[in-house]
């Protein structure tokens, strides 16, 4: 199994929440920590408790530090995960999304728009004087518009002829060259692209990699 992992549900009769997660730290296998997450992602999602994806991360970073008994006092565990939360208004196609240290690039009206996210990781280490600060940011797109969301394993991975990585900047570039594509070509084009670059080299990390069209 992998240390990334994606969970999608509709909560609400137009609410539809899309998670694009890759898990962090050496104490837990990748695994179990993508078990756990989308666990606790589906309680929270389903009680109710959280009315927006910023409130999602927060509680998500408070269930995960207890689950894993991550505290000051105690030895603590770097284990947590970079985390995207995306939620779409299915009756007005409004974005809503929060971040803990994943990126996302949107297609609006064919313009690419590159959201940053937060500088804050779920769970992990962290000084109790320090306040995770999460927030969540709008968009609204139309029919047509699109959403990436990926773990850094593809932009990490090593290939080409001098041996580096991939980077950010070719895959904005990428997705700049395939965005007015079909779906399932640009699929294919993403693999190809991942599989030719990184040749003989070996794979550095989990790749999850997604696309939504509104």
């Amino acid at each position: 199994m992998s240390g990334d992992f994606y969970w999608f549900d509709k909560v609400s009769k137009d609410k539809f929440i899309i998670v694009c997660a890759d898990s962090t730290g050496h104490g837990v296998p990748g695994a179990f920590m993508s078990m756990i997450g989308t666990t606790l992602i589906k309680d929270i999602c389903n009680s109710q408790k959280a009315t927006s994806p910023a409130d999602i991360l927060r509680e998500l970073d408070l269930q995960l530090s207890g689950t894993l008994n991550q505290n000051i006092e105690e030895a603590r565990s770097n284990d947590g995960m970079d985390i995207m939360i995306c939620e779409i208004d299915t009756s007005t196609n409004l974005l809503r999304c929060a971040s803990a240290m994943r990126p996302m690039i949107i297609y609006k009206n064919g313009e690419q728009i590159y959201v940053k996210g937060s500088r804050n990781s779920i769970g992990g280490q962290y000084d109790s004087k320090d306040q995770k600060d999460f927030e969540h940011e709008e968009y609204q797109l139309s029919k047509g518009d699109l959403i990436y969301m990926f773990s850094d394993g593809y932009p990490d991975q090593f290939g080409g002829s001098m041996g580096k990585k991939f980077k950010m900047v070719r895959l904005k570039n990428l997705l700049k060259d395939i965005h007015k594509k079909p779906m399932e070509e640009q699929y294919e084009y993403v693999k190809s692209t991942f599989n030719l670059w990184r040749e003989d080299f070996e794979q550095v990390d989990d790749v999850l990699f997604m696309g939504i069209k509104i």
